[in-house]
Formats: structure tokens, C-alpha cells, sequence
């Protein structure tokens, strides 16, 4: 299995991976990930980002998945969707061109399909914690909303099955993951069992998901391309 855990900055995402991998130690999780890129490269990232340092992080998580995509039982601290939801709010900020913007877009849709399940940890009271700068994210409000709100744009997208982010053959599950510590463990009970694999569709969630979709705005540039 290929799990990853998507979501914006600072709502617990590691945390909830040490979690998981307490409950499920057959999972590993590698220690060299988009973070240890921006540190050694000394690359911009967030709202600095650009077209080069897009690229590379993109680059690294596409090597990333598929360097374990023969290993069993594998959580990803973020993934290539991730990386589309930045390059995405680049865009809208006129620091990544719309070309630059579909070429990662349909990158990450091929890549998608390699994954299992992703995790998605959506921005709530739960994950409001204390938010300090460490040189690879950011700790402006108004921006870590900016970048969730691109993810339910996602997520939405995913639930009609519109092809535009997740291929419309061989996706992988997109599951919303939310509450405290505990409870996210609880929720994720419910898509795997002791062993780590997970339900069949005779017996499990992930073949009927229904999330709740708010009325939020798609950035004009966001999602625009006619592919269906």
C-alpha cells in the first residue's frame, strides 16, 4: 500500500503519521522527503516560490513514489498534489505561468495513479496548532488558508470525477481525515485493517465516500484547462 497524507502547512501531518505508524508498524515512512531538498538546496518555497523550485519539488516527490512504488506499505509526508496546490496559488499570484501551471497538472495526474490512498488533513479548530518558523513553511494565516482552500478545490474535483485532477481510471482514494489526534486514528480504522491493507469494497468506505462540499470560489486560473 501507498498511502500519503496531504493537506496544508502546519495541521499536524507529522504527527499524524508518527500515529499511524504506531498503529500500523508495518508502515514506513521515508526520512528523506521534499523538506531535506529545500534545505540543502536552498531553494525558495511557499510564497517564494517559483517555476525552478516547483520543478525540483516536484521533480523529488515524483522520484520519491516512484522509488517505493515496488516496497510494500509506504506513508508519504505529502505527495505530488501537494505540489499543484502551491504551484497553484503561485499562479494566482502571477509568479508561475498558466503554462508552467498546466505542465505540472497533468504531471501530477499520471503520477496520482500510483498512489493507494491519500490522507487528506483538512484545516479545522483541531488543527490550529502552535506554528513556528523552521525555514520550510510558513506562518502566515491568510496564506495556510489560501492553500487549504485549494485542496477542497481538489477535493471537489475528485468527488465529481471530472478528470481535471485525479484520472478519471486507476485513482487512488481521496479520504478526509479530520478531528483530534485520537480520533483521526479512530477515522482511519474505518479504511484499514490490522495488517494495514485495506477493506474490500464490499466492506469498506472507500468505494462510496461522500464529503461534504463547501461553496468556495476556484482561483480563475485554477483548473481551467478543457481536458475532461
Amino acid at each position: 500500500m501507498k498511502i500519503a497524507v496531504t493537506g496544508t502547512q502546519c495541521i499536524g501531518k507529522s504527527t499524524y503519521i508518527k500515529d499511524f505508524i504506531k498503529k500500523w508498524p508495518m508502515y514506513s515512512s521515508p526520512e528523506t522527503n521534499y523538506r531535506t531538498l529545500i534545505k540543502e538546496g536552498k531553494i525558495n518555497c511557499n510564497e517564494l516560490g517559483d517555476e525552478t523550485s516547483q520543478q525540483l519539488i516536484l521533480d523529488s516527490l515524483v522520484d520519491q513514489i516512484i522509488e517505493h512504488s515496488k516496497s510494500e506499505n509506504v506513508i508519504f509526508d505529502r505527495c505530488v498534489l501537494d505540489n499543484l496546490a502551491y504551484t497553484a496559488w503561485l499562479n494566482e499570484e502571477g509568479r508561475v505561468s498558466d503554462e508552467f501551471f498546466e505542465k505540472t497538472r497533468l504531471i501530477v495526474k499520471e503520477t496520482l495513479k500510483l498512489y493507494d490512498i491519500i490522507f487528506f488533513l483538512p484545516l479545522t479548530k483541531f488543527s490550529n496548532i502552535k506554528i513556528e518558523e523552521n525555514g520550510t513553511r510558513s506562518i502566515d494565516k491568510v496564506y495556510r488558508e489560501e492553500i487549504d482552500l485549494l485542496f477542497k478545490v481538489f477535493q471537489i474535483s475528485y468527488n465529481k470525477a471530472d478528470g481535471r485532477v485525479f484520472p478519471t481510471d486507476d485513482t487512488p482514494a481521496l479520504i478526509e481525515i479530520y478531528g483530534n489526534q485520537q480520533e483521526r486514528i479512530i477515522m482511519t480504522e474505518m479504511y484499514l485493517k490490522e495488517d494495514g491493507s485495506s477493506f474490500g469494497d464490499d466492506n469498506s468506505l472507500l468505494s462510496d465516500i461522500v464529503q461534504a462540499k463547501p461553496k468556495i470560489i476556484i482561483p480563475k486560473n485554477s483548473l481551467d484547462s478543457k481536458e475532461n
